[in-house]
């Protein structure tokens, strides 16, 4: 269940610590809650999410927290093991986690919130890591191989490999685009088209550490860019809301493809730190703690076997459907 509170900054701790004032304002919430939700994404300074604890607040300004909060009531202990990494983030995995396995592969439900692979600040913040800590027994660091990555806060299917040969047979098939691959999105707005395919190039923007834009002009010139091809369709459109459930199959596989094809037509993922961040007036724009984007289908043949895995949609977007279809 989606949690907030807001209050305004008054005279006495203007020039503070935005968590050192958030800590007094909401006694409940203890100083470390409030740099987990810092670091989930769910704390804004006059409707402007923050990502730095030590930003300084002045008077008057609004601090908003906003939280998931699991009933802890619906956990059932012997099923579920938690972990907590580097960004403090409370990563669950369940018996549902490993969705298929054989002699050559793992089919995993990575949840949002962990790395596909090692970044420039951590090398053992990753899915592998996690995996091996939780059931070091079946997931040996030695034995899994990637082929391919989701978004740190991207959930849904992945595959990983159990030996390189396999690495390198997973590798050619996306090269040669033969898996099949499907996405759920929650974005702003709706698209001017109910369905269609966007082939905007894709370029890293060169201003920005980690972000990526689309040349949507055709007579733009930038040798840099590469291809992209994502087809979309309309599942939903919740007028009141002015949220769409979209489905992507993403026929090319660059860094933030969706997420930056989405953006590029007015319609960035609810959530999305990076490319939603100029969203202002929206009734929902802090409803989403990650960026709601979800990997739910893969079908691909390997060694002449066919393999087919769907998800259903995750419980965070579920939570959001409902609180958005509840208020008319």
């Amino acid at each position: 269940m989606l949690k907030t509170v807001s209050a305004k900054v008054s005279e006495v701790h203007k020039g503070e610590r935005f968590d050192v004032v958030a800590t007094y304002l909401f006694p409940n919430l203890s100083r470390k809650r409030i740099k987990n939700i810092i670091d989930s994404g769910g704390a804004y300074l006059n409707k402007k999410r923050i990502k730095i604890a030590k930003t300084e607040v002045k008077l008057g300004d609004k601090i908003e927290l906003f939280w998931e909060e699991v009933n802890s009531d619906n956990v059932q202990t012997s099923s579920i093991k938690q972990l907590n990494i580097k960004n403090n983030l409370d990563i669950k995995l369940d018996f549902d986690t490993l969705i298929f396995e054989n002699d050559l592969f793992y089919i995993i439900n990575k949840p949002a919130g962990v790395a596909s692979q090692a970044t420039l600040t951590s090398s053992t913040d990753t899915i592998f890591h996690l995996l091996n800590k939780v059931y070091p027994q079946k997931f040996d660091l030695k034995k899994m191989f990637l082929v391919h990555r989701l978004d740190k806060d991207t959930s849904g299917l992945m595959i990983i490999a159990k030996n390189t040969e396999v690495q390198k047979k997973f590798e050619n098939l996306f090269k040669d685009k033969l898996i099949e691959k499907n996405y759920l999105a929650l974005c702003f707005y709706k698209p001017k088209q109910n369905e269609g395919e966007l082939s905007f190039p894709i370029a890293k923007d060169s201003n920005r550490k980690n972000c990526y834009f689309a040349i949507t002009n055709p007579n733009s010139k930038n040798k840099n860019a590469k291809e992209a091809f994502t087809r979309y369709k309309l599942l939903n459109y919740y007028s009141d809301a002015n949220i769409s459930l979209l489905s992507c199959f993403p026929k090319t596989g660059r860094t933030h493809q969706i997420r930056v094809h989405l953006n590029a037509i007015g319609c960035p993922i609810l959530g999305d730190k990076t490319y939603s961040q100029n969203i202002y007036g929206h009734k929902y724009y802090q409803i989403a703690l990650r960026h709601m984007l979800h990997a739910c289908y893969l079908k691909f043949q390997l060694d002449g076997q066919n393999f087919e895995f769907n998800l259903d949609m995750p419980k965070d977007f579920k939570s959001i459907i409902e609180t958005i279809e509840a208020v008319k």
